[in-house]
């Protein structure tokens, strides 16, 4: 119980450990944020997007694959998949079982009452 209340009172005093993924665009907008996502250089930057615009367009074209694309259409598919992990915010879930659980423990107290 002690250990829930150290996490809550570091989530109050210090949010920027917990809300990692998303940081501002600029110190004078406040409403706009920057996400960052790893890539090895510029060539695995551009090779990323072109993946992710052909995923893309094999699905709106609806194209079997054959045997001569197919491991081609399997890079697409894997770097979309790879760019939809990269925006999953792990970090913030740890803020979200903190506050749940508190939330749990106020919901028994309450009907204990």
């Amino acid at each position: 119980m002690e250990k829930n209340k150290i996490k809550l009172r570091d989530m109050v005093e210090n949010p920027e450990h917990y809300f990692v993924m998303l940081k501002p665009a600029s110190k004078t907008r406040k409403d706009v944020y920057n996400l960052n996502i790893n890539v090895g250089g510029y060539s695995d930057l551009f090779t990323m997007i072109m993946d992710l615009l052909k995923a893309g367009m094999l699905a709106l074209e609806g194209i079997e694959i054959s045997e001569n694309n197919h491991k081609q259409t399997e890079r697409y598919v894997y770097s979309l998949l790879k760019v939809i992990e990269m925006l999953i915010p792990l970090e913030e879930g740890d803020l979200l079982d903190i506050l749940h659980r508190k939330y749990l423990k106020q919901n028994k107290k309450s009907s204990a009452d």
